[in-house]
């Protein structure tokens, strides 16, 4: 994030409107409470607030599993309980409302420092993706598109909009969203449908995208048999680790690639599609697995065996995710709450200057 910051500055094409799922929601909000200190300061200050975010922050493992494990087991006897996750999150708001700089994002955006921010969230209702935008009069608020069920919401940002983007079905809380009434209801993970919200984007008339991933924007090639990665027999946690690299990828790539098609009509019809350019900020395929590695490093250097006792919380979270090494490194880098792994993966991003393609023609 902070390198394709440094990008758009260099390039003078800081963006007017921010839109992010998950993870991203907690970084777009930060960014844009950041934002009238200019964009490549603003993402420094959102990377520095990841270094210091601890796992109890977020939850605490033991309790959680204790708790949901106390909470299956009266299901089973017929008690009337209901286990709607294995990890409790609520400390998470807490973080967040402390944290993330919602006054200066509701003043920046009404200022027009920063023009919109958006984050997303799959609707349990309607299965579909919700779009909850703050925004300044001068943005006109897409229209609802029926192919993909994504709606646009106009509201005031708060914590229950982001919480709702990063709720991952089963690990986190489902949220209850409250505001605006008409939209209110239980969400989860914004992920879920659209991980990386290109198409958003697009229905917000943008000719130039910035996208941040932490995944490759192409799939695999060759064989099977040829790959080196995820080879062996899927265990739980394998099966896990598969279903959250297809929520995560997969879309991002179908969106990349419809932007590319999209190009190319435009390069041949330009009264008929508008030509939209795309920087991406992402790991090449060849480095696809690098952040799953050095989270399950980082850990075994910094926490297992008699260190874990430095971190008991995160040392027992990592005990309960089996799996070979890729898929257990996959997993805990989601859960990874912990300025040691932060930094260091702030410093492969810096490192291997991510793939930048340029200001692309998806050609």
């Amino acid at each position: 994030m902070a390198t394709l910051a440094k990008r758009l500055a260099e390039d003078n094409a800081p963006p007017s409107i921010l839109i992010g799922t998950s993870a991203g929601a907690l970084n777009v909000v930060g960014l844009g409470g950041y934002f009238d200190l200019g964009l490549s300061a603003a993402a420094g200050e959102v990377v520095h607030q990841w270094g210091s975010l601890k796992l109890d922050d977020v939850f605490e493992p033991v309790s959680s599993i204790v708790g949901s494990g106390l909470r299956y087991l009266g299901q089973l006897a017929g008690m009337p309980v209901r286990l709607p996750s294995l990890l409790d999150t609520e400390r998470l708001r807490t973080t967040l409302l402390e944290q993330l700089p919602w006054g200066r994002l509701h003043e920046n955006i009404r200022e027009g420092t920063i023009d919109a921010v958006a984050v997303t969230a799959t609707s349990v209702a309607t299965r579909g993706t919700v779009v909850f935008v703050e925004k300044n009069c001068s943005v006109k608020l897409p229209p609802y598109d029926p192919r993909r069920n994504i709606t646009y919401v106009e509201t005031t940002l708060g914590v229950e909009h982001v919480l709702a983007s990063s709720a991952v079905p089963g690990l986190f809380h489902p949220v209850q969203v409250k505001e605006p009434r008409r939209w209110s209801g239980w969400y989860v993970d914004g992920g879920l449908l659209l991980n990386t919200p290109v198409k958003p984007a697009v229905d917000f008339g943008t000719d130039l995208l910035g996208v941040v991933a932490t995944h490759p924007r192409t799939w695999p090639t060759g064989f099977p048999s040829e790959q080196s990665r995820h080879t062996g027999k899927p265990d739980v946690f394998g099966a896990v680790a598969l279903s959250m690299r297809a929520m995560l990828a997969d879309r991002m790539i179908e969106d990349l690639r419809a932007i590319e098609r999209r190009n190319e009509i435009a390069r041949a019809y330009p009264k008929i599609a508008r030509h939209i350019d795309f920087i991406f900020a992402g790991p090449s395929l060849d480095r696809a697995g690098e952040i799953a590695a050095l989270a399950d490093e980082v850990f075994r250097e910094k926490f297992a065996c008699l260190r874990g006792t430095q971190n008991p919380s995160l040392w027992a979270l990592a005990r309960l995710i089996g799996g070979e090494a890729a898929d257990r490194g996959d997993l805990l880098s989601f859960l990874f709450f912990d300025p040691a792994f932060a930094q260091a993966a702030a410093d492969l991003g810096r490192a291997v200057e991510l793939e930048f393609s340029g200001r692309e023609s998806g050609s």
